[in-house]
């Protein structure tokens, strides 16, 4: 088809005949706009030299090349495109501009420092961006914009130091964001998460935060991972508005304490993960709130069997009978040491009420 495209007016060219032809301007505007149709059909017809293409061009795989750079000749029927482990430093503006089809674009594990502003421009259907393991040291939000269908952010391990206010504003889009181990993270405003309306899924998980952020504006999240922090206490309101929450994981996160009504807001949580902390004790009815928990993991904690464990103990054989012999243990005393808290009951105890007493008379 393209040769018959190309050859035909050639053809017509040649001779006396060609002459006359060339000198009629309505022939020669013809000519070049076949001559551009064929351009554009070689364009998205083709694969860079360095890369590998299949499904007709909509899938290519430019991974571990050395490349420095975007590579040209990338077929504008790309849908899938694949630049990991390379050696590109800085996402230049328009370099993706004629893939308005491109749906993933996977650019981790290079060497990125600098996304230039306009950097994904034309990018009209990309739903995935996946930026993990680079080198940046800011989010790239103004490189975010006209990013009008995406769904999934990946920043993961960066050496991003700081969140400042509305830095996702621009894709409220955005269902899934993966800003796990950010080593170096000191700072997340107030106003970090505006605009994020639709997020399902937020990982948080080893950025050394020794206190949960403002999470108010994601009204919509469903699943939090905290994991690998340095929270030490949980207190009320840390998750004040969150009530579509259902998944919640802050295992190895150094928790000390939590406090009373600390879970309040939770009121959809199912799987609640607090596994690999460093706590004695909870307080009393602390998951009453919490009428659809079914997934309670507490193993891994120094649990301090004594008259205030009891609690715990009853809830866990009424709430989840399945998971009473799976989870908690009694580190102490020693009497209980290795006991799961679901089998114990006031029989392991000598435990009394509290007594009100009368104060001491004042001296006069």
């Amino acid at each position: 088809m393209l040769n018959k495209m190309t050859s035909s007016p050639l053809q017509r060219m040649r001779g006396p005949k060609g002459n006359r032809a060339l000198s009629d301007p309505l022939f020669v505007l013809l000519l070049a706009l076949q001559l551009l149709v064929v351009a554009g059909l070689v364009r998205a017809q083709t694969c860079p030299s360095v890369c590998s293409c299949s499904n007709q061009f909509s899938k290519v795989i430019c991974t571990r090349r050395g490349l420095r750079e975007v590579p040209d000749g990338i077929s504008t029927n790309t849908r899938y495109l694949n630049l990991q482990e390379n050696l590109i430093q800085v996402i230049k503006v328009d370099s993706f501009k004629h893939l308005r089809h491109l749906e993933i674009l996977q650019l981790s594990k290079n060497h990125i420092r600098n996304i230039e502003i306009g950097a994904f421009n034309g990018l009209a259907s990309l739903n995935t961006l996946e930026l993990f393991d680079n080198r940046l040291t800011t989010i790239p939000n103004g490189a975010f914009e006209y990013l009008s269908k995406l769904k999934e952010l990946w920043l993961r391990n960066n050496p991003i130091e700081s969140i400042p206010s509305y830095a996702f504003n621009r894709v409220p889009s955005l269902r899934r964001l993966d800003l796990g181990e950010l080593k170096r993270l000191s700072y997340i405003s107030e106003g970090a998460f505006e605009g994020l309306s639709n997020l399902r899924y937020l990982n948080l998980g080893m950025c050394n935060l020794k206190e949960i952020p403002n999470l108010i504006p994601l009204v919509r999240l469903d699943e939090l991972e905290m994991s690998g922090n340095q929270l030490s206490v949980i207190r009320p309101g840390s998750f004040k508005g969150l009530i579509h929450l259902q998944k919640l994981w802050m295992m190895h996160a150094q928790i000390q304490t939590i406090e009373r009504n600390s879970f309040d807001d939770l009121q959809s949580l199912v799987e609640l993960n607090l596994a690999h902390n460093n706590l004695t004790l909870l307080p009393h009815d602390l998951f009453t709130p919490l009428h659809h928990l079914e997934r309670v993991h507490l193993h891994h904690n120094p649990w301090n069997c004594n008259c205030d464990i009891l609690w715990l103990s009853w809830w866990l054989k009424e709430m989840v009978p399945a998971n009473t012999s799976c989870c908690a243990r009694c580190s102490s005393p020693a009497s209980h040491k290795g006991r799961y808290i679901g089998e114990l009951d006031q029989n392991y105890f000598h435990c009394y009420a509290p007594v009100i007493v009368e104060p001491p008379p004042t001296s006069t």
